[in-house]
């Protein structure tokens, strides 16, 4: 059984594009999927330059990938997938993991191989396309004439009714189960105060204090980290995170009161933690 390997460039957007096998596609401000079947394993690689949000979204097309694998044709590369491994090229040289897993992919891709179609490679000397992966040549859709009449094509007498469209290769493809934070189900919160009934001053004024202290919060931590990831969970919760792991998590209480979980910002350096206090203390006088 001939074994298939697959790259692809992560875009921001929620999108995944095959692209030529090569070690040129790793740039810094790129996220590469590489997909080996061989080894039963799918990496994704992050660039020193891509930003936080990025390598989520590359992060859950990876995940996708992962559990659905990749249709070409009639045939999905990549069913058996065991393991995704995450590696940033910043942690290489510094994090055990990352440095072992950026030499397996090093490895993988100094491996000689033959190119097929759409993208394909494999390991295998002498290896052909299989007969269900699509070919490079689109037939061009047919639209059927208004009059109702027979078709005949140059290779075969007997009439068609209908002609068989065939379908391109998906190049570009979304995932159908890629999530992405640009394709949030839940409205995104309005800039204007809810309509209260009167006195509709002071609820106006509620909210925009409470619309403050949020933002108070994320302006003080940004003085600290230059890359932070923030999200709004169902139960009203909001978390904020950094590369290496998560800094905060907190809530409301008693309409505009900062409550924050026992966890929040055990990991950090006390005395980053002390300024972060400080300076949301220090902005909140302003209100």
């Amino acid at each position: 059984m001939t074994d298939f390997a697959l790259m692809f460039n992560a875009r921001p957007g929620g999108e995944i594009f095959p692209i030529k096998w090569g070690k040129d596609n790793f740039l810094p401000d790129t996220s590469i999927i590489v997909l080996d079947e061989g080894s039963e394993s799918l990496y994704l690689w992050h660039g020193v330059q891509q930003g936080l949000v990025a390598r989520r979204t590359a992060l859950r097309q990876a995940e996708s990938l992962k559990g659905h694998g990749y249709t070409v044709g009639k045939s999905i590369i990549g069913r058996d997938i065991k393991v995704l491994k995450e590696l940033d090229a910043r942690k290489v040289g510094k994090v055990p993991d990352d440095t072992q897993m950026n030499e397996e992919l090093m490895a993988l891709l100094d491996r000689k191989f033959t190119e097929l179609d759409n993208f394909i490679v494999t390991f295998q000397a002498g290896a052909v396309s299989p007969a269900v992966v699509a070919p490079k040549v689109e037939t061009k859709p047919v639209t059927t004439p208004a009059v109702s009449k027979q078709v005949t094509t140059p290779a075969v007498s007997k009439p068609v009714t209908t002609p068989t469209v065939s379908k391109p290769a998906p190049t570009p493809v979304k995932s159908a189960n890629t999530a992405s934070e640009y394709d949030e189900a839940e409205p995104l919160p309005s800039i204007k105060p809810a309509i209260k009934p009167i006195p509709a001053i002071q609820g106006s004024k509620a909210s925009l204090a409470t619309n403050a202290k949020i933002s108070f919060v994320f302006s003080a931590i940004l003085e600290h980290f230059d890359d932070i990831w923030i999200s709004k969970k169902k139960d009203g919760n909001y978390s904020v995170e950094e590369m290496d792991g998560p800094i905060c998590t907190f809530q409301l209480k008693e309409g505009s009161k900062i409550n924050f979980s026992a966890n929040s910002f055990n990991r950090i350096d006390p005395k980053i933690k002390t300024a972060i206090q400080k300076k949301f203390i220090e902005l909140s006088k302003l209100i």
